[in-house]
């Protein structure tokens, strides 16, 4: 009687080793399933050439890619921007390009860059504004996209609700680069 209980127990302890092994194989086989390819995907950057034109000087870094509707089945879940600090002027032959990291919910920013533009057929008017900053809207991959311009509404004044939201966001990481500028704008800036 013993050594039927061991028999028995040697058999299930073999039965479940079996099946455990089998359960643990199937799951390491079977692939992850893979975040939808988006095309046009790169990693943000503040630095790209074609946003440092302002220096008047050569850059040496690629260009960004061009602004582009937001594909379906990108998820963002965070927003670089960049932008100048122009108030603080010109320091050593440089100005403040400023770059900022914030992450959160995205609805109000993907809800806010979605917002019709009104018509601009007959509009005889103008709008004097700000430009907004440099904005990427960044996935957990770290691949992101530049948005398309804002909407915009009367006269073509921007609607500012994708970047009142993104700024309503959580700064986590801010970053001030000294960009040097060509002496006549830096002759200009301080007049």
């Amino acid at each position: 009687m013993d050594a039927s209980r061991i028999l028995v127990g040697m058999a299930a302890v073999a039965l479940l080793s079996g099946c455990s092994s089998s359960d643990v194989g199937a799951e390491a086989s079977e692939p992850p399933t893979p975040q939808e390819a988006v095309p046009g995907l790169v990693e943000p950057t503040c630095l790209a050439a074609n946003f440092l034109s302002f220096s008047q000087l050569p850059q040496s870094t690629p260009p960004a890619p061009d602004q582009m509707p937001i594909p379906a089945g990108f998820t963002p879940t965070r927003v670089v921007t960049c932008d100048g600090d122009w108030n603080a002027g010109v320091v050593d032959h440089t100005v403040s390009w400023v770059e900022e990291h914030r992450a959160g919910n995205m609805d109000a920013v993907l809800a806010g860059y979605a917002l019709p533009s009104e018509p601009r057929e007959l509009q005889t008017c103008t709008v004097d504004q700000m430009t907004p900053p440099i904005v990427w809207l960044v996935d957990d991959s770290n691949r992101g996209m530049r948005p398309p311009e804002l909407p915009t509404g009367e006269c073509g004044a921007f609607k500012w609700d994708a970047i009142i939201a993104i700024r309503a966001l959580p700064i986590n990481d801010r970053i001030v680069h000294r960009i040097p500028v060509a002496p006549e704008l830096e002759a200009r800036w301080e007049q």
